[in-house]
């Protein structure tokens, strides 16, 4: 399928690989979107955060990997690492397009938080809404300063915070909502709308549509059972009037 013709549900631009953390080789990744008719773009783990993901000598051998395989090539790049600063430009220009993700939040005093954590850290117990702001004015940040196309799972919540809530509106009100929405559309990067996590939700997804923010779906997919299923993607797109006009389409580069 071209790039020129992709629309909703055609192609999953979120997908990793034993090249990462993912469960499945490139080779197996590529049968299996075949198989369901879904366009893949593989997008692993590139930071120097984990041992699984690929530090920065190693993104090269990387590329060439890709180079040889019927996906578009990218990468997920964590906004609380310093990878994505300092790889060459020559570099960064052979992804087809290229992913910035929450895996950490800058605190003001320098320090890095996760939304992983299954625990609010103890300053946040009693003032888990200045927390928000905080993860709020990040991702404002970070897809305004990232070299970057698309938002990965960026409305994702701490579990400490669901633990309070679990309403997603109680924390991602109207003002912190319209903030990120104003950023996403001055800064031209795509929404993700996630497969895997559930995400946004439908209130933030209609004003990124009313603003004109672009979308991609993705289904962060690290296994069989996750890679190139995108139902719930496609149905929350539909929900909120998005259409194929309204979809991120990247080029395969030379």
């Amino acid at each position: 399928m071209s790039a020129a013709t992709a629309g909703l549900g055609t192609q999953d631009l979120h997908v990793h690989t034993t090249m990462s953390d993912g469960k499945l080789t490139l080779d197996e990744v590529v049968g299996l979107s075949r198989e369901r008719g879904v366009r893949v773009g593989i997008a692993d783990h590139v930071s120097s955060r984990q041992k699984a993901f690929i530090p920065a000598e190693r993104v090269p051998a990387y590329l060439d990997a890709l180079d040889g395989a019927d996906v578009f090539r990218a990468g997920e790049f964590c906004w609380a690492d310093t990878l994505w600063h300092t790889l060459p430009d020559e570099v960064m220009a052979r992804f087809d397009y290229r992913i910035g993700s929450n895996h950490g939040f800058w605190m003001p005093d320098g320090r890095v938080y996760s939304p992983w954590w299954p625990v609010l850290h103890p300053e946040f117990d009693v003032r888990p809404d200045q927390l928000m702001d905080i993860m709020v004015a990040n991702l404002c940040d970070l897809v305004r300063t990232m070299p970057i196309q698309i938002a990965g799972h960026s409305t994702f919540l701490p579990a400490g915070l669901r633990r309070l809530e679990d309403d997603a509106l109680a924390w991602w009100t109207e003002e912190r909502e319209d903030r990120y929405v104003e950023a996403l559309a001055e800064s031209g990067v795509a929404l993700e709308i996630s497969s895997r996590y559930r995400l946004p939700h439908h209130r933030l997804l209609r004003k990124a549509r009313e603003a004109g923010v672009r979308f991609s779906l993705g289904s962060d997919g690290h296994g069989e059972e996750q890679v190139a299923r995108l139902e719930w993607a496609v149905e929350a797109a539909q929900r909120a009037g998005v259409t194929d006009a309204d979809l991120f389409v990247p080029e395969r580069r030379a």
